[in-house]
């Protein structure tokens, strides 16, 4: 019974280094091993808690964090209020479009108000497109975007994003 054991542990851990972690769940791995094969056996995975919280570890440091991505910018500015007129400008646009996430970022010696998290460039110029009126000088910039700021740009769709970063 041991050596069955054994031999099974063997064998999954075989498995589990060939497979590609970054490309495939564990998830999908365990409905793979679950399935029957032709002559009718399949093999039950089971894990205790610490191993669930291991592997989901592991996954979550094989997700990207962040992806290529443009923004609008809509304010850029280095004169000497250029800091308060950024603020202004961010605020004013937060009010008038709060399902819209904007950024305030300094780098130097721009003070910038950015806004949008557009995957694609065509999604930046549609956003450039419906915001011409007010801002005729914007224009897209290719942005480094957090996940995190598109997940909970979806699950908070109308709430208002408030974020500051100094580069």
């Amino acid at each position: 019974m041991a050596t069955r054991i054994l031999r099974f542990t063997l064998a999954l851990v075989a498995i589990i280094t060939t497979l590609d972690v970054s490309a495939q769940s564990i998830e999908s791995m365990r409905s793979t091993l679950a399935s029957r094969t032709m002559d009718g056996t399949y093999v039950r995975v089971t894990e205790d808690g610490s191993t669930r919280e291991a592997i989901a570890s592991v996954e979550a440091q094989t997700r990207p964090k962040q992806v290529n991505g443009y923004r609008v910018v809509i304010f850029s500015d280095n004169g000497q209020y250029a800091g308060d007129n950024a603020k202004k400008v961010h605020s004013t646009f937060q009010k008038s479009f709060p399902h819209i996430n904007s950024y305030l970022v300094y780098e130097s010696p721009y003070f910038k108000v950015s806004v949008g998290d557009c995957l694609t460039m065509e999604e930046a110029q549609i956003l450039m497109a419906e915001l011409a009126s007010l801002y005729p000088k914007a224009f897209p910039k290719r942005e480094v975007i957090k996940l995190t700021d598109l997940q909970n740009a979806i699950a908070e769709e109308g709430a208002p994003r408030d974020s500051i970063t100094h580069k």
